[in-house]
């Protein structure tokens, strides 16, 4: 911790530049799907939901199938899904605008009904755009990284990705 001044408590040293950065990487990384989707806020953050349920399946847990990480379209039966009650319960919007604007992602063909209730993406991973997007996410994390290091900060992954301790 860093010594007391004569304003008050101090914070531990590396509290506001994690803080500033972790922050600058969430406007950035929004600001990257903003630009390839054009749509609102909401939206985006609904999208990244339903996306990370559809991809938990395929990339995390004892039984996820590593085989297929380089799948343009793995099979339905080992994606997840997400029922729009869950989206609404872990975004926090509303249960009629995340109905709403799901609905708008089915009709631009961003999302398909998976089962009655529940979404999941398109597979658009071999899309282009979409593999561009994923290529600038991972340029901002990398940006993010040498930032806190530039404050002194310890890193989240290290340059081949591993997870730093601490």
């Amino acid at each position: 911790m860093s010594a007391s001044t004569d304003s008050g408590p101090v914070i531990p040293r590396e509290s506001r530049p994690r803080a500033y950065a972790g922050v600058e990487l969430l406007l950035e990384l929004m600001h990257i799907l903003r630009e390839a989707t054009q749509l609102d806020h909401d939206s985006i953050i609904i999208a990244c939901v339903v996306n990370h349920a559809t991809m938990r399946p395929l990339l995390t847990g004892p039984g996820a199938p590593l085989d297929l990480i380089d799948a343009a379209n793995p099979p339905d039966g080992v994606r997840g899904s997400i029922s729009r009650s869950s989206v609404a319960d872990i975004t926090g919007i509303p249960r009629e605008t995340v109905r709403r604007k799901i609905n708008h992602l089915i009709e631009i063909g961003m999302l398909v009904e998976a089962a009655p209730g529940h979404v999941r993406p398109v597979a658009a991973l071999a899309n282009p755009v979409w593999q561009r997007v994923a290529d600038d996410g991972f340029a901002a994390v990398k940006r993010f990284n040498r930032q806190l290091a530039q404050l002194g900060c310890e890193i989240a992954c290290d340059h081949e990705g591993a997870a730093t301790t601490g």
